[in-house]
């Protein structure tokens, strides 16, 4: 029979009388243990550190199909592949619970693995070979507070990327001051001829910078140029 979920440890009144929390009251108490789900392809992995954690009253270990209600879900395997990426995905998207965080022990991952990962609710990345189970424990807890753990080879690389693209978007991907106040009056309807004269440019200098603006940065007409405009946030 799969053991139980420890019971809460009783809270003491002033008077040393044992009492509960109770959740109603908000605040009263200690803040309550996180709850965690713990999901492994090996059953045999699944069982021994689920053994583990129920045996430690930091946490609420759950069963695993109320693995959307965890505010951590721990996920363990091997090799990170496209399997494992699916069901991190899918913990994402199936949780009821709006500050879920996502622990996952592997052997190695990559820094595309990392970047997609990320952006599914990750925070933290353990190497399995050099993980122990207290160490594991901690880094559920630190994690449910919001504290990432993420290989430092690994976290130099993605900032290196962001670097990148960052001064992408600052040359090649930029408007121009010129260009800007094209787009924003494009969005508002504008023709060509009343924006070259709003701005005191000919009409075929506001065609060759829309037409140029196009073809710079891969759009397909103006509409597509107010909706580039939009997602920069200058309109």
């Amino acid at each position: 029979m799969e053991p139980t979920i420890p019971s809460r440890p009783a809270l003491r009144d002033p008077g040393g009388r044992a009492r509960t929390a109770d959740p109603a009251q908000g605040g009263s108490g200690p803040e309550r243990p996180p709850t965690v789900a713990v999901l492994a392809g090996d059953p045999l992995t699944r069982e021994g550190v689920t053994e583990y954690l129920r045996s430690r009253p930091q946490v609420d270990v759950l069963d695993v199909a109320d693995r959307a209600k965890a505010d951590v879900v721990l996920i363990l395997a091997n090799d990170v592949t496209s399997a494992t990426l699916a069901g991190l995905r899918r913990a994402a998207l199936e949780t009821t619970n709006p500050d879920m965080r996502i622990v996952l022990v592997a052997n190695s991952i990559s820094e595309t693995q990392l970047t997609g990962a990320i952006g599914h609710r990750l925070v933290s990345f353990l190497p399995r070979r050099q993980t122990e189970m207290q160490h594991l424990l901690s880094v559920i807890m630190s994690s449910r507070a919001g504290h990432a753990h993420l290989p430092a080879a690994l976290v130099r690389k993605l900032v290196e990327g962001l670097r990148v693209l960052q001064s992408a978007e600052s040359s090649e991907f930029a408007l121009t001051e010129r260009e800007i106040d094209i787009v924003r009056l494009l969005s508002e309807g504008w023709t060509t001829e009343q924006i070259a004269e709003k701005l005191s440019y000919s009409e075929r200098t506001i065609k060759n910078a829309i037409h140029g603006l196009l073809i710079r940065l891969g759009l397909r007409n103006r509409a597509h140029a107010v909706g580039y405009g939009a997602r920069l946030g200058i309109l």
